[in-house]
């Protein structure tokens, strides 16, 4: 059953509380800010069938949200993570309405205006009841807090979802935001968000999951250009063909195995959905992210295989506030303004762009992504701008210049795709100050594998003896002399 509960801001003084959809630009909010993004998470979907709409098929719900289905819900998020989150989905019991729950004068025909966040407040009401029914089911809700920031229950929900069978593009709702501070509590667990979604496309929950995540939206939906591509936050038509996250996204989520590029550096880099790998270049709030991206279980419409160059500004609009990586911050609430004007609005200056290997600036113009053209392959490369001007509509160069047109030292060139799907680049980066900058103070991921070229090895090992075999060749050498002193 319900219980009371307290306001949310008194419960948690001491976290860093920042929004729960700001791209971990706070990473120590997880539980009243973002569900957990690592490890074992016990999430519940709640089924809500509006009588008059086509009813729900429970197989396909249990099957798109079950391990087993390899373009579902989980494998996907498993995929993505190199398995270091590992969702399980229970799908609770249908509730079912007559009439539509919502406000008729809110939501006429029972639709909801896709990407009005505020205009769901009036359906506060439903959300409530929805999880009070579930509880009242029978489903107990302390089953679905198995993880936090520690890895341990928390009281904190690791993630609910609500389908209903009314046509619905989707949305995640920040419930605690929207009642000053105060979650849904139900068995003493507390309920901060939902994500919401249509059964009508099932693909749209792995989005709008994303959000509770952490992650922010990277598309523009004004139309003014085609957003970001290779991103499940981005411009992905929610289709069977599901894209992976975008570098920065996995990076940031933990989900990558990144190399930290100083100097010259001649890399194989493994496609990223097996291997994780991600070359950074350069530090602080603006930086390069490189990775390999081709068809393979997911990323299936690419159809080529090439490097995925990407330029990250973390200094866009609310993702940061005041303070350089890696003390981010970002208030509660900004949401509201990167949903209203998106941190990937501007086609010139996003926080997250997609460099394009054949310069042509087609996303920019509202064209469609072309992964033979956009990919960095064979005979495609990136330099700077010696003349240092600021990109633009009536300026674009394509460089590896900053934003403010000042150089880099970003270089890529002479790439060469091989025949199990790795690619070798050699990429330039500035020679020295780039391997003190960590993620995170500690754990997996939260610095790089590796920072620079690695150290050169030595003795046997630097002529290609692996150490093992180098002291049983001593072995037997000593053992032969030991036979010719006895002759």
């Amino acid at each position: 059953m319900l219980r009371p509960v307290s306001v949310l801001l008194v419960l948690v003084p001491a976290l860093a509380l920042g929004d729960y959809m700001d791209h971990f630009a706070q990473r120590d909010d997880v539980g009243p800010r973002k569900v957990p993004y690592l490890g074992d998470a016990r999430l519940l979907l709640i089924p809500v069938e509006v009588k008059g709409f086509p009813p729900f098929d429970r197989a396909r719900l249990e099957q798109f949200f079950s391990p087993d289905d390899a373009n579902g819900f989980v494998h996907y998020f498993e995929v993505a993570s190199l398995g270091r989150y590992r969702p399980r989905v229970t799908v609770g019991p249908t509730l079912s309405y007559e009439r539509c729950p919502l406000p008729e004068a809110q939501f006429p025909g029972c639709r909801i205006a896709r990407g009005d966040i505020n205009a769901l407040t009036g359906g506060m009401d439903m959300l409530r009841e929805a999880v009070r029914k579930t509880d009242e089911a029978g489903v107990d809700f302390t089953a679905f807090d198995v993880n936090g920031r520690a890895g341990a229950p928390d009281r904190w929900a690791d993630g609910v979802m609500l389908l209903t069978n009314v046509p619905f593009g989707g949305i995640a709702f920040p419930f605690a935001y929207f009642n000053q501070g105060t979650p849904i509590v139900a068995d003493g667990v507390r309920i901060p968000h939902l994500a919401i979604a249509g059964d009508s496309d099932l693909f749209v929950m792995i989005h709008e999951f994303g959000h509770l995540l952490g992650l922010t939206d990277l598309y523009d939906e004004t139309q003014r250009y085609a957003g970001l591509h290779l991103s499940f936050m981005g411009s992905w038509g929610y289709d069977p063909k599901v894209v992976l996250p975008d570098a920065e996204t996995r990076w940031r989520l933990r989900w990558a195995n990144w190399i930290q590029v100083q100097g010259r550096q001649r890399l194989t880099l493994k496609p990223v959905e097996t291997s994780g790998q991600i070359a950074r270049v350069g530090v602080g709030d603006e930086y390069f992210l490189v990775e390999n991206r081709g068809p393979g279980e997911f990323d299936q419409h690419l159809g080529v295989r090439g490097l995925a160059v990407f330029h990250i500004d973390r200094g866009v609009k609310s993702v940061t506030a005041q303070g350089s990586f890696p003390k981010l911050g970002a208030k509660e609430g900004d949401f509201v303004n990167r949903t209203l004007d998106c941190v990937n609005c501007d086609a010139w200056h996003p926080y997250t762009r997609l460099v394009q290997a054949d310069g042509a600036f087609e996303l920019e113009a509202y064209k469609p992504f072309r992964a033979a053209d956009d990919l960095f392959r064979p005979g495609t490369s990136l330099l700077n701008d010696p003349s240092s001007s600021i990109r633009s509509p009536s300026n674009p160069v394509n460089a590896s210049n900053l934003y403010s047109g000042q150089p880099s030292g970003f270089a890529l060139n002479d790439v060469r795709l091989l025949s199990d799907g790795s690619i070798e680049v050699t990429l330039d980066a500035p020679p020295a100050g780039q391997c003190e900058e960590r993620l995170c103070p500690e754990g997996e991921a939260c610095a790089p594998v590796q920072c620079g070229e690695p150290p050169p090895k030595t003795g046997c090992a630097a002529a290609g003896v692996e150490p093992a075999a180098a002291a049983l060749l001593l072995l037997l050498l000593e053992q032969g002399l030991r036979r010719r002193q006895r002759r």
